[in-house]
């Protein structure tokens, strides 16, 4: 296809809007049009009746073929406040092409006027297209893309938190509260006085901070599963179906010392800053959106487990110093089995972030207490890897997920006598359990144990009706419920014991059938 275009002048756009107003002319010379590009590299022209290059900035041609450089043909402050994306296009070229941003566009991409119109003259919709172009495609290197967006200060509005855009009704309900790097936050867009609002954006500007410094940890991270996976290749013939997402692997490293910050929706539910981010800041897919949250969501406990095959690998290496060689034991399977099956394929994106953020913890130790010897490199390998080799070798539960369970809702229903309902649900994740337990039981055995649960259920619930009896009668023994002012006379007690009332009824009917027999 072959797009015809005139030549345009500079355009006039009405505040806080990318739409050009009447004021704009609609033809310009070839000059005009090249000094309205974003860059001198695509200020270019290619004249077909003579077949050369036309260079009306003067120096585009230098730029991209020696000198590699990113530069606006005019005042990069000028530049960006026209089309602020543009801001995020620099980044993209100098990440894909390997260019270096001109000084006067990092000091333009600092900023806050700039910040300001990317945050109200941009949709978000295209805003995470930019974001997208920078994670995927031949030659995108995203984690340099992150780290460049976190060091021009960017962050905040291509990530931008509840309320803080157009359009955006996050805050209306409630501040946004919660942790950052276990300091307490609390903020509210447009409702905090001047010293509230300075201490939030402090504390989100050491959250960013740290979003580098996880960034920095992922090449070891990935290379580490790289080997790994290789290294399981080699010796066996079948590949581990799950992989990384490497994409998505980035993004929830990124935002992940955010993680734990909730505001409340308009009934009160508490949603997460994450979520909103990926869902209304960068107005990606739903199943992005569902992939980061649930990712996000099982990090902290997947986190947790390498921190303890950590602990393991550290008392190993101290029995081997003293000549006791123990090798250590694989992960709980019952444990790992429920994590898995919440995070389906994306497990292993999950993993790795949980490695840099574990990782991440013992270097914030280490810097706390000042320590020379760095402790994440004190063993031969990272976590990650063993659980990924438990996971794929020993315990055998990648993709235990698409396992079919030995019997269905309704089976459970007839063979257990259930009536329909909430109860159901318990019995089938017992048989879950039990199923991540007993990898190779059979139906029968699951239906014996799932039976033999119904029983000990059944027992508990006869014997926490008798103790309610018990209590009811101390309170009957004791007048508690007569109307005297010296106790209750709500039939609802808190323990949920009957009401004297109800006993005394019972009393008297009793006396009165014995009276007439």
């Amino acid at each position: 296809d072959v797009d015809f275009v005139n030549l345009r002048a500079e355009e006039v756009y009405e505040a806080n809007s990318r739409i050009p107003t009447s004021q704009t002319r609609m033809f310009g010379t070839p000059l005009e049009d090249a000094l309205r590009r974003d860059f001198t590299i695509n200020s270019l022209f290619y004249n077909i009746r003579n077949g050369k290059v036309e260079d009306w900035t003067g120096r585009g041609l230098t730029d991209l073929l020696e000198n590699r450089l990113i530069v606006t043909p005019v005042d990069p402050h000028e530049t960006f406040h026209d089309d602020p994306l543009r801001v995020l296009r620099a980044i993209r070229f100098c990440v894909r092409l390997d260019f270096t941003l001109h000084e006067d566009i990092v000091q333009a991409a600092m900023s806050k006027r700039v910040h300001h119109s990317l945050h109200v003259k941009v949709s978000r919709e295209r805003v995470g297209k930019e974001l997208e172009g920078m994670l995927t495609g031949k030659h995108a290197r995203p984690g340099r893309a992150l780290d460049m967006i976190a060091e021009l200060h960017l962050a905040g509005s291509v990530f931008a938190f509840p309320g803080s855009f157009p359009g955006d009704t996050g805050h209306v309900f409630g501040p946004v509260t919660g942790q950052i790097l276990g300091v307490g936050y609390h903020g509210c867009c447009g409702k905090d006085g001047p010293e509230a609002v300075a201490l939030a954006a402090t504390h989100r500007a050491r959250g960013w901070d740290e979003s580098s410094a996880l960034l920095a940890l992922l090449p070891k991270v990935m290379k580490s599963h790289t080997d790994e996976r290789e290294m399981l290749e080699t010796g066996n013939a079948s590949t581990p179906p799950s992989v990384v997402d490497s994409r998505l692997l980035h993004i929830c490293t990124f935002i992940l010392p955010f993680h734990n910050l909730t505001f409340p929706d308009a009934k009160g539910r508490a949603c997460s800053v994450t979520t909103h981010m990926i869902k209304e800041a960068l107005k990606w897919s739903v199943k992005d959106i569902q992939a980061v949250s649930k990712i996000l969501q099982h990090v902290d406990e997947m986190a947790e487990i390498l921190s303890e095959i950590r602990s393991q690998s550290f008392q190993q290496q101290a029995g081997e110093d003293g000549g006791d060689v123990q090798l250590s034991p694989p992960p709980c399977r019952l444990r790992s089995g429920l994590l898995l099956r919440s995070l389906k394929e994306h497990w292993v994106t999950c993993l790795l972030t949980a490695s840099a953020l574990e990782m991440r913890s013992c270097q914030r130790i280490e810097e706390k207490i000042g320590c020379g010897a760095s402790s994440t490199g004190a063993i031969d390998e990272l976590p990650s890897r063993h659980f990924f080799r438990s996971v794929v070798g020993e315990l055998d539960l990648d993709e235990c997920w698409k396992v079919r369970p030995h019997l269905n809702g309704k089976e459970i229903i007839k063979e257990l006598s259930l009536p329909k309902g909430p109860l159901v649900g318990i019995y089938i994740e017992d048989q879950t359990r039990w199923m991540l337990l007993n990898p190779k039981g059979s139906r029968d055995e699951c239906m014996a144990h799932l039976v033999e649960r119904k029983r000990e259920r059944d027992e508990e619930a006869v014997q926490e009706g008798k103790d309610d009896d018990i209590v009811a009668d101390d309170q009957n023994d004791q007048n508690v419920g007569v109307a005297n002012g010296d106790g209750k006379t709500s039939p609802g007690n808190k323990d949920g014991s009957k009401h004297f009332s109800k006993k005394f009824r019972s009393d008297m009917d009793h006396e009165a059938e014995m009276t007439t027999n």
